[in-house]
């Protein structure tokens, strides 16, 4: 009997936004255009090889990325793939206070929430990096899990505060 095996694959649409929010790219015609390629190019072919392939995978999308490329992201949607959250602008949570961090990840849930039809639940930090407010932040929208942390490729991120494990509801591991 074959062993069923489970792989997590995480798409992250930095597209224009990676540049805005992160390197100041925005006066670059260069990194606008490498931008304007992940939306309008790569992400359809993303989406052709994941459906020909038969998976179904994660897409965590920056807000911008969904106003800017509403078409695509639509797709992403329609395809039936999970929609998580990636900031709005790719912002550094770290240089952000808890009101801006707050006020980025409001815009962003409501962005992903319309387009995906429902709530997300998971996130993908923009930068890499958490504030010391970032994981109550995310607790208190209903966000259950991180897939940028990559210390241990076996082991679901669950949001924590204060490094103590939130109770798990409806958790169940298959073997």
């Amino acid at each position: 009997m074959a062993k069923e095996i489970f792989v997590s694959i995480g798409v992250d649409v930095d597209a224009v936004a990676g540049w805005l929010g992160s390197y100041g790219g925005e006066d670059s015609p260069d990194d606008i255009s490498r931008g304007l390629f992940a939306g309008e190019v790569g992400t359809p072919r993303l989406l052709d090889l994941f459906d020909k392939e038969g998976l179904t995978t994660s897409w965590f999308i920056p807000g911008h990325s969904v106003e800017t490329f509403p078409k695509q992201m639509q797709m992403v949607a329609d395809a039936g793939h999970e929609i998580g959250i990636h900031g709005y602008s790719h912002e550094n949570p770290i240089a952000m206070t808890r009101e801006q961090e707050q006020a980025v990840l409001d815009k962003s849930f409501a962005l992903i929430t319309e387009l995906a039809g429902k709530a997300p639940t998971g996130y993908v930090a923009p930068w890499w990096e958490f504030s010391p407010v970032t994981n109550e932040l995310l607790l208190e929208k209903g966000i259950k899990y991180d897939h940028s942390l990559m210390h241990n490729d076996f082991t679901p991120y669950y949001v924590r505060v204060g490094d103590i494990p939130t109770e798990l509801k409806n958790y169940h591991t298959t073997t």
